[in-house]
């Protein structure tokens, strides 16, 4: 069987855009999910996200990392997010057994594999959450990862950088649904996007398939039920900006 690695990541507690981006996962021919960090904050089905993802965990068909959301659960890091990012991870405290906080304080900061590196933010200093948002943090990122192909997460938009022939890390904009040659001569930074909350105008859920056998990525948009997750995020009585955002995707 050919594997297909489905990459996951900043599902932010969206309960409808995870089952939906299972079901097309699955249709797909996912063999192997990643979930690259921030399980939980910002909407409103935490435990269920803890749950599901566990469960995958456990029967050794996917590999959880830790997210910054994911950390501030156990560890105060008011400091560095805004006022409505804080409500959500107050709010989500108080949803959460010891458990599924257990359970989020042995997800792993990176993990690297023969030519793959998997982690939230950046491979540079990954507890510092940097952003891969350029050609520089991009490069900073695949020196310190050492391996082909790093996945990423953290920066809630889809990119791509790829290794020029003078070692330059280029932005290149992938269009969903077309399969990207990815060949193993080149350093690799794939920013996967996310898929509990899209900030790039497009409400549909984030994910991406990688094809180690034939040197592909393939990055996707599924639609979902929007507003039935931003709905719950009210009658949480979250903040209205995360509901919204849900909506608009920005």
């Amino acid at each position: 069987m050919t594997e297909r690695i489905g990459l996951f990541a900043d599902l932010h507690s969206n309960l409808e855009a995870f089952d939906a981006c299972m079901e097309q996962a699955k249709e797909l021919g996912v063999t192997r999910m990643i979930f690259l960090g921030d399980i939980v904050g910002y909407n409103a089905d935490p435990s269920a996200l803890i749950d599901r993802i566990g469960e995958l965990v456990a029967a050794n068909k996917a590999i959880a990392l830790l997210g910054n959301h994911d950390e501030a659960i156990f560890e105060d890091r008011q400091a560095r997010m805004n006022a409505s990012a804080n409500a959500a991870i107050e709010w989500t405290k108080g949803q959460l057994n010891s458990m599924q906080v257990q359970f989020l304080k042995e997800l792993p900061l990176i993990v690297k594999e023969e030519e793959i590196c998997f982690v939230h933010a950046s491979a540079h200093n990954p507890s510092d959450w940097n952003y891969i948002t350029d050609s520089m943090s991009a490069w900073r990122c695949v020196q310190h990862s050492g391996k082909t192909y790093t996945f990423a997460g953290h920066a809630h938009e889809q990119a791509l950088f790829y290794q020029s022939a003078v070692g330059k890390l280029i932005r290149f904009a992938p269009h969903p649904g077309d399969e990207v040659p990815v060949m193993r001569h080149r350093q690799w930074v794939g920013i996967v996007g996310s898929l509990g909350q899209p900030r790039d105008g497009n409400p549909a859920a984030c994910f991406a398939i990688f094809e180690p056998a034939s040197e592909t990525l393939t990055f996707h948009r599924t639609p979902y039920d929007y507003f039935t997750a931003a709905d719950k995020v009210r009658r949480a009585g979250l903040p209205e900006d995360l509901a919204n955002r849900l909506i608009t995707g920005k």
